[in-house]
């Protein structure tokens, strides 16, 4: 059984291991993988944005720890959700908002026999999510993980909005490349357009980085069916000093709206 893992914890400290360590405690034969451990610290929208983005290249039954949790030791509740064919186990604060679909199953994770013995207030991810996830990869069915719910919280990922003859778009995410990942898609570009990003015009959509000349931006349709704005061989976020959430502007975008 697969097991990933996606956090806001970096790699600088020893979290990531422990919670590697936990699992195959439990479970020895599970393969853990790790998506990322980069997120933001406390960004819920990016946890989701690259949850929703990833979960689907996995086998069905793959189980996903999603831990991006600023309420940890708080009221909110931890959860374990089945979509997709997948099962999720993350905090109840939106993060999984992007993966929820009209069938989903999602139960209020209160069954302490799966937890470790002594819950900490600050580190549910090794005390409740990665035990919760490696008792289910051996079998253990949802329902046995606590009650279900209706009312899990949900923050979808922002969408572009119209603005007079403009759309407004924000940035989700910048990679490891510098490329300003935003909420735009191919449809939301008319057949000339003007992307507005920190004062810099962008009027150029291209198929492939190899099209750009040295030192040029350019918008680019990504992996994840978002429009990225890029800089050739370059760090666009870092010359435009922008960042997660920033908000940009679209001229002549609006004609599929």
């Amino acid at each position: 059984m697969i097991i990933t893992l996606t956090t806001d914890f970096g790699l600088s400290d020893p979290f990531v291991g422990i919670m590697k360590g936990v699992i195959l405690s439990i479970a020895p034969e599970a393969q853990v993988v790790d998506i990322c451990h980069e997120v933001r610290s406390y960004d819920i929208i990016e946890g989701a944005f690259l949850i929703d983005s990833t979960f689907k290249y996995f086998p069905e039954g793959t189980i996903h720890v999603v831990v991006v949790d600023p309420g940890v030791g708080s009221v909110r509740r931890p959860i374990a959700a089945q979509a997709h064919g997948h099962v999720f186990v993350a905090p109840d604060n939106g993060v999984l908002s992007a993966v929820y679909e009209p069938a989903s199953q999602v139960h209020h994770i209160t069954n302490r026999s799966l937890f470790l013995d002594s819950v900490s207030q600050t580190f549910h991810g090794r005390d409740i999510f990665s035990p919760v996830a490696a008792h289910m990869s051996k079998g253990i069915p949802i329902d046995s993980a606590g009650p279900r719910i209706l009312d899990f919280l949900k923050k979808p990922l922002p969408k572009p909005r119209p603005k007079g003859d403009r759309l407004v778009g924000t940035v989700l995410r910048i990679d490891k490349f510098g490329n300003i990942i935003t909420n735009l898609r191919l449809r939301d570009l008319a057949a000339e357009f003007t992307i507005h990003v920190a004062g810099l015009p962008i009027t150029r959509l291209y198929s492939s980085f190899s099209d750009a000349e040295p030192g040029e931006f350019f918008a680019i349709e990504g992996s994840a069916g978002f429009i990225e704005l890029a800089l050739d061989q370059g760090s666009a976020a870092d010359k435009l000093n922008v960042g997660r959430g920033t908000e940009i502007e679209v001229e002549s975008g609006l004609l599929n709206h």
